[in-house]
């Protein structure tokens, strides 16, 4: 029974769970408070509320239960507990955050119980009762009714009020430490619940010091290990009725983590027997004699599994079920064998003199002995002459019975010359674990290439249904088309039209081509008109899609086409949401209203914002991703027609709760705007993929596997990048300025270098013989241990602040004089060039240090400028102030605050005084000018300092720009973390 039911504990935090809905919180700090700092949210209005007494209380009796058990805080208690340690070993191998887990309600022969699970399967099951059940689900995020609970809130302010200086850095880059990643799983909270619900040390903890003990048990239907937790007698009398067994919980253990969990419960648990598992290696049940001793009485079985044969063996059909890693479950003899490399593949055949097959290793024998039979060095008597193993197939033929609004029921062929074999009993025999499929004029390798991908789908089917013919989706039929590889796809003819319906999706078209609505103002360009009717195809087939066209060509114009045409010309009445950064809200609210009047627009923003209001008042919301993030609850419970996400590079990170809230939304359809579908690196195309089209890719271990790792492995000429573009093209819309603007003025990049002052020399090296030196021993030894991101990301900025004026890397902008700086000199030569020549100048730099020094210089110039920084308020009218006076000559933006969502084509110079992480950001910035609107050519300066690290970065970044050129392609009419360790040293070598 957990001995502080209101209290939720996280590092030095303590909080309360006020029973009238209030929370308290209360943090013991660094040493230097006297007292600790204490805050609640029932504004009482009081300067020490009753919660705040109370949790005083509460804390007092919590300090003497640490010392009681000799810990400082509850990380250190919590971390040597045995259920820390088991959930961290199995996380490893799935690492799903708690609030994507599915939690339902069970009963089975009158045992209620929770049940969590992942898209993968069952993750553990909770047998207690209330209340430790209900404090569970609130641990999870959830109530006994399903909706959200405070304790998950509580935990993640104690979390965020407890940040480290490195986490809250790297919280600005919107990334997360490993620990914080852990800390959010699944497996993280159900460790926490039960070690708070049990008591880990104390009189009745036996011996051993564990509260009770884990039992392994496989299932023999599913092949599932799974560990089941009995807490000591004595000890489960606040746990609620437990079934008859005793079991609190049950934890199904990823097969990878089988070994490790074993091994670590036996650390534990050294006298328990049913742990005391010590694998016997597979060959040695083959090599059993008539003098060997054994343990176990299973002579007889083991006789049967040598007459059997190893081959035999190893085409059983529940091999698969029960392997766990390097292990494998005999269920016959109940015991564990350790696979040794090599054995979980059928032995190849060595070619004999003489020998007999059974019919079925005839394949196995086909395709060890191919070339030979080929080359007629190995004869073959009838009937195997006539035979063959077919791994590729000529042709698909797809007949459709009957269509729905993105469903198909049809049957599907595939075609080996006049052969013709139906996907469904290729899916039946891969479900099947067959390795062939017999046909009349041989066999199919099911696991070739041209047929592995199709094992995602086997799933589908029932092997005992006789049904003839499948229920596929939009997306699974076109990823079928993506992967036959550009082989011919028939479509037999059928009455009603559903052959033409087929024929459209497959064609990518719509029902009916772009009419202009009443209710939209703007004409659009023929490739706008293209764009708008692929996104129309997306909605009326429900399919997600990522529009990723250059900056400046009117994603936004296309958008809002497709918005008022749902409305006006397919009549649908459902809300649509648009939900972008904050900085480009009013861009969304002024577009609409100027060229979409047939839509009310209605801004879901600010302290007094009412999202039903909204709704009622207008028919599209335009929302933040922050106010995405805050009010989830009440977003996800209204039905979206369409949902926008305009800049959706921005939720690339899927750790993020704005990543976490989109996914969460539910519309009919979920559309991407963005001109950087990848900006560092391959992955993050795919969790863009799994916003809009969720499940489309599978795993992110499958994707990791097949396409990252290839591109890794083989650079981009990868053959499964080919495969890649032909996947994403259904969905992804990219068009370049280049190609579709004839009349868009040319822009010029222009690569300017310096050399760094003295003073900025002597920075660098100290920088680097003070802090560089440990990093770079770290990086050489390449040793296993992770690479320390967040010290090196620190060093990498103090370089560039170095590179870019002395003073911003001292924090002496006032004394900015006092210092020489090569590429401050490069800056204001370039700057009074362009002013000299009555040009508008717009400068990017990533450091409000910079722009402060800037303007400066401006004021002793005399030259007015407009200033944009993530602090200003008014954006419409900074940029106006740019674009319409004349004597508004500079335009002075941070990368991060004036790269998105406007419009800075007053200006023709865009100077980049310092480099981004990426080509994406920087491009980006530079169509707020280049851009449609633009009169005259567009000049772009980009400053680099020669013999340090900015040379590499520009090196690696133009690398990072092939990766999206490579896989993202036109269609026709990594932030620090993500370098190498190779890249990294590059960077940090001296000058």
């Amino acid at each position: 029974m957990s001995a502080f039911p209101k209290i939720e504990v996280y590092r030095r935090g303590v909080g309360l769970v006020a029973e009238d809905g209030g929370e308290s919180l209360a943090i013991s700090v660094d040493a230097g408070r006297s007292r600790p700092l204490r805050s609640c949210g029932c504004n009482s209005g009081r300067r020490t509320c009753q919660h705040q007494r109370d949790l005083s209380s509460l804390v007092r009796n919590w300090k003497i239960f640490l010392a009681k058990h000799r810990a400082s805080d509850w990380e250190e208690l919590f971390s040597a507990s045995v259920w820390y340690r088991l959930a961290y070993t199995i996380h490893a191998a799935e690492p799903i955050p708690f609030d994507r887990v599915e939690i339902s309600w069970v009963t089975v022969e009158d045992r209620v119980f929770l049940r969590f699970s992942s898209p993968k399967g069952e993750l553990a099951r909770y047998y207690g009762g209330d209340p430790g059940r209900q404090r569970l689900l609130e641990r999870l995020g959830k109530s006994m009714d399903g909706t959200a609970a405070g304790r998950a809130a509580l935990l993640e302010k104690l979390t965020l009020f407890q940040m480290r200086p490195d986490e809250r850095e790297m919280q600005k880059l919107d990334v997360k430490s490993q620990g914080q990643v852990w800390e959010e799983t699944f497996w993280y909270r159900l460790a926490y619940h039960c070690a708070r619900e049990l008591p880990l040390t104390g009189e009745r903890i036996p011996e051993d010091g564990t509260p009770g003990t884990f039992h392994p048990a496989i299932d023999k239907k599913t092949g599932n290990f799974n560990l089941a937790f009995r807490p000591h007698p004595g000890l489960g009398t606040g746990l609620g009725t437990l079934p008859e067994d005793g079991v609190l919980c049950q934890i199904t253990v990823p097969r990878k983590r089988v070994h490790a969990a074993l091994k670590l419960l036996a650390e534990v648990y050294p006298k328990q027997a049913d742990l005391d598992i010590h694998p016997v290696p597979l060959k040695s049940l083959f090599l059993v004699g008539p003098d060997t001793r054994l343990d176990l009485d299973v002579r007889p079985k083991i006789r049967a599994l040598q007459a059997s044969g190893q081959p035999r063996f190893f085409a059983r059909k529940d091999l698969k079920k029960f392997t766990y890693g390097q292990l494998l479950y005999i269920p016959e003899m109940g015991i564990l064998t350790e696979l040794a490399r090599g054995d979980s593949k059928q032995r190849r055949f060595t070619t004999p003199i003489e020998m007999k097959l059974q019919k079925s290793q005839v394949p196995n024998f086909l395709q060890s002995h191919r070339e030979a039979v080929e080359d007629a060095r190995m004869i073959l008597d009838e009937p195997l002459r006539g035979l063959r193993i077919y791994s590729e197939y000529d042709y698909v033929e797809m007949s459709p019975e009957t269509t729905e609004r993105s469903w198909y029921e049809l049957s599907v062929r595939y075609g080996f010359g006049n052969m013709a074999i139906s996907l469904r009993d290729i899916l039946v025999a891969q479900r099947a674990g067959m390795p062939y499929l017999e046909t009349p004029r041989g066999w199919i390798d099911l696991q070739s290439g041209a047929f592995e991908h199709l094992t995602e789908l086997s799933e589908l089917v029932d092997p005992d249904d006789k049904a003839t013919g499948l229920r596929l989706s939009a997306s699974q039929l076109l990823r079928l088309k993506a992967q036959s590889g550009g082989r011919p796809v028939h479509i037999a003819e059928r009455r009603g039209g559903r052959s033409e319906i087929l024929k459209r999706l497959l064609e990518l078209q719509p029902a009916r081509s772009y009419e202009q609505p009443e209710g939209f103002l703007s004409t659009l360009r023929a490739y706008q008109v293209h764009g708008v009717e692929w996104l129309h195809f997306l909605h009326e087939n429900r399919l997600g899609g990522l529009l990723c066209d250059d900056m400046g060509l009117g994603k936004t114009h296309q958008a809002m086409a497709l918005m008022v045409t749902l409305r006006e010309q397919q009549g649908v009445d459902g809300s649509l949401l648009v939900a972008c950064p904050t900085s480009v809200m009013s861009h969304w609210r002024n577009k609409i209203r100027d060229f979409a009047p047939g839509l009310k627009v209605v801004v879901h923003h600010g302290q007094e914002r009412n999202l039903s209001q909204a709704i009622e008042l207008g028919n599209v919301i335009v929302t933040s991703y922050g106010i995405l993030r805050n009010d989830l609850e009440e977003l996800r419970r209204q039905h979206f027609a369409l949902a926008i996400f305009d800049e959706i590079q921005y939720l690339k990170n899927r750790d993020t709760l704005s990543y976490k809230a989109a996914q969460a939304l539910t519309a009919d359809v979920k559309v991407g705007l963005t001109g950087t579908p990848i900006e560092n690196a391959l992955i993050e195309l795919k969790a863009l993929f799994d916003l809009v089209l969720p499940g489309y890719f599978g795993s992110d271990e499958s994707f990791q596997r097949r396409y990252v790792q290839s591109v890794e492995e083989n650079g981009h000429d990868s053959p499964s990048i080919d495969e890649l573009k032909r996947l994403i093209n259904p969905f992804v819309l990219r068009r370049r300025k280049v190609t579709v603007l004839d009349e868009l003025p040319e822009k010029i990049e222009d690569l300017r270098t310096c050399t760094l002052s003295d003073d900025q020399v002597a920075l660098y090296r100290d920088a680097l013989d003070n802090r560089g030196k440990t990093l770079i021993a770290d990086l050489e030894a390449d040793d296993g241990r992770p690479v320390p991101y967040i010290h090196i990301f620190a060093l990498l900025n103090l370089l560039k602040q170095i590179c870019d004026h002395p003073a911003l890397a001292l924090g002496e902008i006032d004394r900015a004089a006092d210092y020489k700086s090569g590429k401050w000199d490069l800056y204001r030569e370039i700057l009074r060039e362009c002013l000299d020549s009555g040009l508008k100048v717009v400068v990017f730099t990533q450091y409000l240090g910079m722009i402060e020094l800037m303007r400066h210089d401006l004021d002793e110039l005399g030259v007015e400028y407009a200033v944009l920084t993530g602090t200003s308020t008014d954006r419409g009218d900074i940029v106006d102030t740019f674009n319409e006076d004349e004597d508004c000559r500079v335009f002075l933006g941070s990368l991060k605050a004036g790269g998105t969502g406007i419009d800075l084509v007053g200006g023709s110079v865009v100077i980049h005084y310092d480099r981004w992480w990426n080509a994406a950001r920087e491009d980006q910035a530079t169509d707020r000018v280049h851009r449609i609107g633009q009169k005259r050519a567009v000049q772009v300066f980009k400053l680099v300092t020669e013999g340090t690290l900015e040379e590499k970065i520009a090196a690696i970044i133009e690398q990072k720009r092939q990766l999206m050129e490579h896989v993202v392609e036109e269609d026709d009419p990594r932030l620090a973390k993500f370098f190498t360790r190779d890249e990294l040293l590059g960077m940090l070598a001296q000058v």
